[in-house]
């Protein structure tokens, strides 16, 4: 099963629950988003913010990202001009200037920094491109650069596509082929759903899924959850609304949906999504979630919204789009509430972590039935300080693995209530976990943010963590069933997209750029409307 490790913190008392896993509630009684920790000490956002533009304007003029001690010296040249903008135009001269930039002719230079003062990750030239390269002849390039770039950036001027498909502050998510190969969902800078696939030429597509939808202008994603089945079989739910200022949501729901389609399969398996005709009025999503996608078992959604102020969530059937939403209800026993996930254990219901006089207490409870029948389950002996669960298809039919991470990290096999020892590593925050024929993989995060796996062959012990997509800023994973490991793509600091392959033990063998093409920022409604794609909106994303 597919999973997202996202940007922003996500801590609520000390306590975080991952998207596999636990939501947990907010503060104003929503779910929030999974998260990948990271922290920025004293609050030194800016800083931040800063060393990913140096390493973006990297990426864009160098074609590559910045060493540590560039990154540091990149960062305060920009931190010195009066704007940003004006910071990205004077790195990109900077670099421009570097011996390994002298083979570059003058149009590649131009472009280059053209890209790097409006942001453009692409390698189209944008449409005025032509025009500029005229005034090349009567000005230099610096000129050109200070004193119209930047001044026309400033006063919103856009020539060309400028939002980046592949966005490390939204969800994207990981799922594979039936090659073994990524497939890669991502929500775009406007909003929009795109699909990363490999062609049998080795480059990779770029395919626009919300122009699939009814009224593809009105399709910006609000939130969306992708899983992966054990059959390959792949499952989407996803909340849209009209526009950013127009937030009343739409929810589609796709289950089965097999691995092997190509760019077409895809845009035709969208074009066929209707509405759930169940969605309360005006509700405005905030979170959608799968549970555990387990042989035998319903697909339960859990969706959270807000209608008239008031935030609320309700489960359902993402299989059977006619039964109605029912509102979530919480066991009467779990006062001081940590999170909880829905899903299967021979009935469908609800796992509940929460506070018991000064200890955790983990309890699974089936909905009501019309037969009276119920499953109550309390697992024993969770370690302590217990902060996050996650919940994985096991090898009994219609009941999961249950991991709990806390002081040590533990597993409750099928319907057994006494756990097995997984690791002596406390604080872990678990994020994803896959069991085929190679082994069984486990991700965690610590808290200052790296992202850590534990694998071990199937009748083995489990073998000591190693990191993976340590230079991503976000990453998303999913298991290489043809070779054994573990596929990782993620954002870099420099907003590319890079897909890293993982063997068995935990060695890099494969790094690779996905090529971004990049797609227009969100366009007023007249004008989507007026420019709707009746057909598949799909791009060879060649390496420039």
């Amino acid at each position: 099963m597919a999973n997202m490790i996202a940007f922003a913190p996500n801590e609520f008392g000390g306590s975080s629950f991952n998207h596999a896993g636990f939501s947990a509630p907010a503060a104003n009684g929503g779910l929030e988003a999974p998260t990948r920790h990271v922290h920025a000490a004293n609050g030194a956002v800016s800083a931040g913010a800063r060393s990913f533009v140096a390493a973006r304007v990297s990426r864009i003029v160098l074609r590559r990202e910045p060493t540590p001690s560039e990154a540091l010296a990149w960062t305060s040249l920009i931190a010195r001009q009066s704007s940003v903008v004006l910071g990205r135009a004077e790195l990109a001269l900077r670099l421009l200037d570097r011996p390994e930039m002298a083979e570059l002719d003058a149009r590649a230079r131009l472009l280059r920094a053209y890209n790097a003062v409006f942001d453009r990750y692409d390698a189209v030239a944008s449409q005025d491109h032509g025009y500029w390269l005229r005034q090349l002849e009567n000005e230099p390039l610096a000129d050109l650069v200070l004193r119209h770039f930047v001044p026309l950036y400033e006063a919103g001027y856009r020539s060309g596509p400028c939002a980046a498909p592949a966005d490390a502050r939204k969800p994207f998510f990981l799922a594979r082929d039936s090659e073994s190969v990524p497939l890669i969902f991502t929500v775009g800078a406007n909003g929009h759903l795109y699909l990363f696939r490999r062609t049998p030429f080795g480059r990779w597509s770029q395919t626009d899924l919300s122009a699939a939808l009814p009224r593809p202008a009105k399709a910006v994603v609000q939130c969306i959850d992708v899983r992966q089945g054990a059959d390959g079989n792949i499952s989407i739910a996803l909340a849209v609304a009209a526009r950013q200022d127009a937030p009343n949501s739409t929810i589609y729901t796709a289950c089965g949906l097999p691995n092997w389609m190509d760019e077409a399969g895809w845009y035709a398996a969208f074009c066929a999504l209707t509405p759930r005709p169940d969605t309360p009025a005006g509700a405005i999503a905030s979170r959608i979630a799968f549970g555990p996608l387990q042989p035998g078992a319903a697909p339960l959604v859990l969706l959270t919204a807000s209608v008239n102020g008031a935030h609320d969530t309700w489960c359902f059937n993402a299989a059977a789009p006619l039964t109605m939403m029912s509102h979530l209800r919480l066991p009467a026993e779990a006062r001081q509430v940590r999170g909880y996930v829905a899903g299967s254990y021979r009935l469908p219901g609800l796992w509940t972590l929460y506070d018991e006089g000064g200890e955790r207490a983990l309890a699974f409870n089936s909905f009501p039935d019309q037969c009276g029948w119920a499953v109550n389950i309390d697992y024993t002996a969770l370690p302590r300080r217990a902060a996050s669960v996650h919940l994985a298809p096991g090898s009994v039919p219609n009941v999961p693995d249950v991991f709990v991470a806390g002081d040590s990290i533990v597993v409750y096999r099928g319907g057994h209530s006494v756990p097995q020892p997984v690791a002596q590593i406390g604080g872990a925050q678990l994020v994803w976990s896959e069991c085929d024929d190679s082994g069984e993989h486990l991700a965690y995060t610590d808290g200052s943010g790296g992202l850590y796996m534990l694998s071990r062959t199937l009748g083995a012990p489990w073998r000591l963590p190693y990191p993976v997509a340590s230079f991503l800023v976000s990453a998303a994973l999913t298991a290489d069933v043809a070779n054994g490991g573990v596929h990782a793509v993620g954002v870099t600091p420099g907003g590319a997209l890079e897909w890293q392959r993982y063997d068995p033990s935990g060695k890099l063998v494969v790094s690779e750029e996905i090529t971004q093409t990049a797609v227009w920022e969100s366009a007023s409604l007249a004008q989507g409307e007026l420019h709707a794609v009746p057909h598949p909106v799909q791009h060879d994303t060649a390496v420039a």
